[in-house]
């Protein structure tokens, strides 16, 4: 699932720094991604059970062996087992309104020489890995620090 639907949050827990903090991914919060997940199975199920394979896939362990396995018992396997490799974004959205935490040269808005360099200005997930746009960002705040220290 490249684009999930559901938005996590970051969250302070009190006004004592020291508190962790409330983190919520939002993981299959939303039916369009829960639906999205269940097609999948049925694919993956569907292509396991196809005549080239079963020299080497003797039988299906999980979520079961039934051809019929209906859709509730699917969904309540994903539920149980998925997992998301996510690479969270966006908490400090980039931009030039009210709302964004940094502006486009990485500044934190409200704070003098601080600035922000990895994914979480990025607003919506990459659809690969989020390494290289990470170092992308960074090789250009570096760029600006270079240019523009203030």
């Amino acid at each position: 699932m490249l684009r999930p639907k559901p938005r996590g949050s970051v969250r302070l827990r009190s006004a004592d720094a020291s508190a962790p903090i409330r983190f919520t991914t939002g993981f299959l919060s939303h039916a369009d991604d829960l639906a999205l997940l269940l097609a999948d199975m049925k694919v993956a199920r569907a292509i396991l059970r196809q005549p080239a394979l079963r020299e080497v896939v003797r039988e299906e362990l999980s979520p079961g062996k039934a051809d019929d396995l209906g859709d509730e018992a699917i969904v309540d396997h994903i539920i149980r087992h998925a997992k998301t490799v996510y690479h969270p974004c966006g908490a400090c959205r980039m931009g030039t309104d009210d709302r964004a935490v940094v502006d486009p040269q990485l500044r934190v808005r409200g704070v003098p020489r601080l600035r922000i360099a990895d994914a979480s200005i990025m607003p919506r997930l990459t659809s690969g890995n989020a390494n290289a746009p990470a170092i992308m960002i960074g090789d250009r705040c570096a760029d600006f620090v270079l240019t523009d220290p203030r």
